[in-house]
């Protein structure tokens, strides 16, 4: 089949569907991208905190999950000088661990890796972060470590796959995947149909159940994590920051983003959990700053089994792909080319 013949049903319009969109686009595709929500990247992609990079991860730690990271954060420079400027919030991520010592483990371990890592003392860390009321003694500044804001990249994503020629749906949520002879050939939203001979599954856990009616088990759980939008004075951070206790960044339209873990009591302590953050980030500037809390919300994250992307033709359904990975927001624009390759070489 000729690639321009080929018709590929994305369902989902986060980033990681928006990636694989854009990149089929490119190949020639016919491509359609559903999305249940009223907007794209409505769900656990809003509320990404989009740090790219490695800067907070021990290589040691999973030197093979190391390794896809590092080639992954690669693809953003070959994204940008395909889509354009990208949505960056900030560059550069400065770490501290509890310990000195660690710090300096981190350090030691990520130039042994090739990063382009720094230690900083306290002094040319207040040159960096000034507002900081106690800089540590030690941290580690990962020069090409940025954030990103993961909503506008979908946009834009989406935005260049639509020059292409794809048609980006919302309000629409897919009930079935159509299956003829043991191959797709389309799925059913409502009473509507959208033919395709390929239906790629990239809505995370929402792929359960249309797998499920198919016979098919996809490894596939969902993990909570927070995230806390904050208004704030201009220039109070201007890098990454992880540590203390907290992940701060700058937004890219102002104020301040925070990500952090779910609370024990489940969704009931999300209010607890703001106003101690809210109190602790106060607590690491001076003068002490004036916040207000703009949202904060659990987003349930997709992981697979083991840790590691999915990323394959399903078996017993020809045609039925699936792409499922966390960090999305990092390992999308790899993932999105690599899908993109595998469905057109099919």
């Amino acid at each position: 089949m000729a690639r321009s013949e080929l018709r590929v049903v994305v369902v989902g319009a986060g980033i990681m569907g928006a990636s694989i969109a854009w990149h089929l686009a490119r190949t020639g595709a016919r491509v359609t991208v559903l999305e249940k929500l009223s907007a794209p990247a409505g769900g656990v992609t809003h509320w990404s905190f989009g740090w790219v990079g490695t800067g907070g991860s021990l290589p040691s730690g999973d030197a093979s999950y190391f390794a896809l990271e590092t080639e992954a954060v690669a693809e953003f420079a070959r994204l940008r000088s395909q889509l354009g400027s990208l949505p960056i919030a900030a560059r550069g991520a400065l770490v501290w661990l509890d310990t000195e010592e660690e710090t300096s483990t981190l350090i030691s371990e990520q130039q042994t890796a090739g990063v382009r890592i720094e230690a900083l003392s306290s002094t040319r860390f207040a040159e960096k972060e000034p507002r900081v009321a106690v800089p540590p003694a030690l941290a580690a500044f990962a020069l090409d470590d940025f954030a990103v804001e993961p909503v506008d990249l979908t946009l834009q994503l989406l935005a260049g796959a639509q020059a292409a020629g794809v048609e980006v749906v919302c309000n629409t949520t897919v009930d079935a995947i159509e299956t003829r002879g043991g191959r797709v050939v389309g799925v059913r939203a409502g009473e509507n149909r959208f033919a395709a001979d390929t239906v790629v599954l990239a809505s995370g856990a929402s792929a359960l159940p249309l797998a499920a009616a198919l016979g098919i088990s996809l490894p596939i759980r969902e993990e909570p994590a927070v995230l806390m939008r904050f208004a704030a004075e201009p220039g109070l951070v201007h890098h990454l920051l992880c540590g203390r206790g907290l992940e701060l960044r700058p937004g890219l339209s102002g104020g301040l983003v925070s990500a952090a873990s779910f609370p024990d009591e489940g969704e009931s302590g999300l209010t607890g959990l703001a106003e101690r953050t809210t109190g602790k980030i106060a607590g690491q500037f001076a003068p002490v700053p004036d916040l207000s809390l703009l949202s904060v919300n659990a987003a349930y994250r997709p992981l697979t089994g083991d840790g590691l992307p999915l990323r394959t033709f399903l078996p017993g359904i020809a045609g039925l792909y699936t792409v499922v990975a966390h960090p999305g927001v990092i390992l999308a624009p790899y993932l999105g080319r690599l899908a993109a390759h595998d469905i057109v070489e099919a």
